[in-house]
Order: C-alpha cells, then sequence, then structure tokens
C-alpha cells in the first residue's frame, strides 16, 4: 500500500468517534415513567430520626403525607428540619437520575455477567451554582445492569480536601446510593448514605444523613408519569 493511502487511513481512523459503551448508552436512555408508588422513606441524621409516607401522585410540595413522630411535638431545629423535608421532598427516588452525571467517557474498571461498574469524574448535571463547581474534586463509579441499563450503585467521594470556593474548605465528602430493582425494570434508591465534613465561613461542618426506602405500594390508577 503506498505510504501516502496508508497516512490517509490512519489520519481518517483517528478522526472516527470512539465506539459507543452499549450499557453506558442504555443507562442514559432510562425512562422514569412508569407506575407512581407510595412508600415510606426513613431518615436519620444522627440528630434526629423521622418516618415519611410520601405518595408520588400528590402536586409537589405536598407529597409527604405522614410524617413520624407528628411535626407539632417538635421543637427548635428538629422542627426546622422536619419542615424543610417535608416541602422538598419532591418523590423523585429513580436511580436513573444518576446517569446524567455519568460521562461518555467514563472508563469500565470491572464486570460480571450481569453487570458493569464504570468510574469517572462526575458532571454535575442539573446542580448548579457553587454546588455544581465541587463535582470536579469528586471521584465517582457506578455499577450498571448490562441487560436493562438499570443503575445498580452509585458512590461519589474527595480523594483528598478540597476548597470549593475561598471561604470553605472540605476535607472529606463521601455519597453511597444502594437501588434495588422494580419488575418494571426501573431502579428505586433503597438506601442513600451521605457524609459531609469540613468548615465555612470560620464555622466547622460535620453532616451525616442516611435515609432507607421501604414499602413500596403501586397506586391504583395512577397512570404514569415521572414524579
Amino acid at each position: 500500500m503506498r505510504p501516502l493511502l496508508v497516512a490517509s487511513l490512519l489520519i481518517f481512523t483517528a478522526a472516527l468517534p470512539a465506539s459507543a459503551d452499549t450499557v453506558l448508552a442504555k443507562a442514559k436512555a432510562v425512562s422514569k415513567e412508569g407506575p407512581l408508588f407510595a412508600y415510606d422513606m426513613d431518615f436519620d441524621d444522627g440528630k434526629d430520626r423521622f418516618r415519611m409516607t410520601v405518595d408520588q401522585s400528590q402536586p409537589t410540595g405536598k407529597r409527604v403525607v405522614k410524617f413520624t413522630p407528628d411535626v407539632s411535638t417538635l421543637k427548635g431545629d428538629a422542627a426546622k428540619k422536619a419542615d424543610n423535608l417535608i416541602k422538598r421532598t419532591a418523590g423523585d427516588i429513580w436511580c436513573s437520575s444518576f446517569a446524567e452525571n455519568i460521562p461518555a467517557n467514563a472508563k469500565r474498571v470491572s464486570e460480571t455477567p450481569a453487570s458493569a461498574t464504570y468510574s469517572f469524574t462526575p458532571l454535575p448535571g442539573k446542580t448548579d451554582g457553587q454546588s455544581a463547581s465541587a463535582f470536579k474534586f469528586l471521584k465517582a463509579t457506578a455499577t450498571i445492569d448490562k441487560a436493562t441499563g438499570g443503575i445498580l450503585a452509585y458512590e461519589m467521594a474527595s480523594p483528598k480536601a478540597f476548597k470549593p470556593m475561598a471561604v470553605a474548605k472540605v476535607d472529606k465528602l463521601t455519597m453511597k446510593v444502594a437501588c434495588k430493582p422494580l419488575p418494571d425494570g426501573r431502579t428505586y434508591i433503597d438506601s442513600f448514605a451521605f457524609d459531609l465534613k469540613g468548615s465555612a465561613m470560620m464555622q466547622s461542618i460535620d453532616q451525616k444523613e442516611v435515609r432507607k426506602i421501604s414499602n413500596l405500594t403501586p397506586l391504583p390508577k395512577s397512570g404514569f408519569g415521572s414524579p
């Protein structure tokens, strides 16, 4: 083969996009649409423990239909925390939401016949503002079901301390999510654990939070849609 032709073929090959990872493509394509559910969510931050019953069919801001203990019995920080949880709980429990944080160049680091695990620097996705700037300091892994594209586990952590802004420092950040599959192929957050240590505005930060979802019950005649 003539040298000029060989060089032209090499240039053409280098210009082609890398082969798409089919498992990643499946994860990106998973829909949240399907039957709606009611479920219980247990919340524990080391100071307070709450249980919320969430109904995905209710309007945004009103999806917490039961809260234990009764909010009227809470005082101070516990009352503020409970009120904030009730207002902000959106009912989106689908692990497919983490697909927006996985870049196209995520590296497959291990696999089994049923799943593949990827390592990457997470994308901020829909996160914006100062929180989004922290993602570049993190490392993440995601385990994905090869057949369905359902995300089975998702983790983020800070390999070392970093400063997301001039007046704040993060010494440690970890987030671990374990997911479970539903019969329709969607995976939901079974457990969520978050741990943050650092400082901001000369004040120390030590925040822990664990959430556990249980007792999923399909809502009759709820139709389809994402909460």
